[in-house]
């Protein structure tokens, strides 16, 4: 009988080798096309600890694994390479890519875990310009001075873009600008809130420079908007005063929150179900497959 393989941390898988296995969380996933590898399925990975690592998955594997990793499911995957992560807006600060190979292995795990492991960064550090602009950020705040939704030419094809403050907690704001379906996404649910004003979550979003000036935008499909999100909080947090989940019912949160709202992923949202040791949660996965 063969041994069981042993999980490894994401911060721990080095490419040396492929016979790595993992247990992670399906953050996000977008399709896009390059032309080295023409389609491909992108994949934003994490594990309980909050690391996270961009998995990429070509055409050819692209229908049989991507039903395998809806975002939310909790996942083992066994045996994938890893390269060198680099390049201009990186979803993870990862020092590694993962790619699938040919004999990967994808498991369901019965994990239920509601953290969205986010990466929140306070709007003084982005207007500092101090921020690598490399790698896609986590942001949250409040709409204000929604603009009209225009339509203008870009490479000759016309694109939908409006631009829009964020207030944070400490009242510092930050220009935005979201393009295609994002804008339109907005848009809807600024219209839906009573006031006008819903809570944004952008994840995932680029800092640029645009007329001398810093703000954040959608980087392409890689980028996640939420509007008005419901996050799970820290147990320790369940019973702070203050502390509320943002949403529309719920604005005097907003008004006076506490000032750890947007500090980093555990400080603000790791609420999981208790569920059995890793070990047992393997028992149970390999008696089922």
């Amino acid at each position: 009988m063969s041994s069981i393989m042993q999980v490894t941390s994401l911060k721990d898988v080095k490419p040396f080798k492929s016979g790595w296995k993992v247990h992670v969380k399906v953050l996000h996933t977008w399709k896009q096309y390059n032309a080295v590898h023409g389609d491909t399925l992108e994949i934003v990975l994490s594990d309980d600890n909050g690391k996270k690592i961009h998995a990429s998955c070509k055409k050819t594997y692209m229908e049989s694994k991507g039903r395998l990793l809806p975002v939310g499911a909790w996942r083992w995957i066994q045996n994938f390479s890893l390269s060198p992560a680099n390049g201009c807006y990186r979803s993870t600060d990862h020092s590694y890519k993962m790619s699938f190979v040919q004999n990967r292995t994808i498991t369901r795990s019965p994990l239920v875990n509601e953290d969205m492991f986010l990466s929140l960064v306070d709007f003084q550090s982005v207007l500092s310009g101090s921020l690598n602009p490399n790698f896609l950020i986590d942001v949250i705040g409040q709409v204000m001075e929604l603009g009209d939704l225009e339509t203008i030419q870009v490479v000759g094809k016309p694109k939908r873009k409006v631009e829009f403050t964020l207030r944070d907690i400490n009242d510092s704001r930050v220009p935005c600008c979201l393009w295609g379906k994002f804008s339109e996404v907005l848009c809807e649910g600024c219209r839906k809130e009573e006031e006008g004003k819903p809570i944004c979550l952008i994840r995932f979003a680029k800092i640029r420079r645009y007329r001398g000036e810093l703000q954040i935008t959608n980087a392409f499909e890689a980028s996640q908007l939420l509007i008005n999100p419901s996050i799970p909080l820290t147990e320790s947090q369940e019973h702070t005063d203050g502390i509320s989940t943002p949403s529309t019912k719920r604005k005097e949160a907003w008004n006076d929150p506490p000032a750890d709202l947007t500090s980093h992923t555990k400080k603000l949202c790791s609420k999981a179900i208790k569920v059995e040791k890793m070990n047992d949660l393997e028992a149970e996965a390999n008696k089922n497959t």
